[in-house]
């Protein structure tokens, strides 16, 4: 078993590219196998892909504060892109997936971090829906003042610590219909403890595990992670 280490304990070169939305390259989703695992009382992602591996400190992926992008999230990014590219995962305005396109070209943009959590619960969503349509991510990246200002998780702490989901399969969400309820049951059970699940009062009551839901308006789903007890979800 490959045990946690206190930073980054073997590289390679990223795999064979597919193609992306802007006619640049990023790996096939089926080319990177991802897990987490637990050593040394820490979360730890391991990536691995024919024979190579690595093992990198769970501290590295969140790259809301991190001035490099960790292999690990440069692979998540560069796999949404790739659903980016099939017309499957979809942004709104102002539009937050640059803010996905950066990391998967390894660039950390101050302001314009994505939380790893953010990236895993889209990977998530996508797993569950052809298509996937994402209203709000980083707010600091697009300027954006409104709801809980900066308090907001979108913005706080470098911002991009929250993801809002506003279609699903092509439906518009109001956080209580038959779409929002599929992913609040897809995503409890490999969430961190108390991520923050919005729209509590848009839906009749739910048995979760890890979410703490709270009030928010009902055109959306919000999850957010500003008070989650972990670095990554358990997929």
């Amino acid at each position: 078993m490959i045990l946690a280490a206190s930073g980054l304990v073997g590289t390679t070169a990223l795999p064979a590219y597919a193609s992306m939305a802007d006619g640049s390259s990023g790996p096939s989703r089926a080319s990177v196998a991802v897990q987490t695992l637990t050593g040394s009382g820490e979360a730890v992602s391991t990536a691995s892909r024919e024979g190579f591996s690595i093992t990198e400190n769970s501290a590295k992926l969140d790259s809301t504060v991190e001035s490099t992008v960790s292999p690990t999230v440069q692979r998540l990014a560069q796999s949404l892109m790739v659903a980016v590219g099939q017309g499957r995962l979809t942004g709104y305005a102002p539009d937050h997936i640059p803010e996905i396109r950066n990391l998967a070209e390894g660039r950390a943009v101050p302001g314009c971090g994505v939380d790893y959590r953010v990236l895993q619960t889209i990977e998530v969503a996508l797993a569950n829906f052809a298509t996937v349509g994402v209203s709000d991510i980083n707010r600091q990246c697009t300027g954006q003042i409104e709801g809980a200002g900066s308090a907001s998780s979108h913005y706080a702490n470098g911002g991009g610590h929250a993801v809002d989901f506003y279609l699903l399969n092509g439906h518009p969400l109001t956080g209580g219909d038959p779409e929002s309820l599929k992913l609040i049951r897809a995503l409890d059970p490999v969430m961190p403890p108390t991520p923050n699940l919005g729209q509590v009062g848009c839906r009749s009551a739910i048995s979760v595990t890890n979410f703490l839901p709270f009030d928010d308006t009902c055109d959306h789903l919000h999850i957010d992670f500003r008070q989650a007890q972990g670095t990554t979800l358990t997929i």
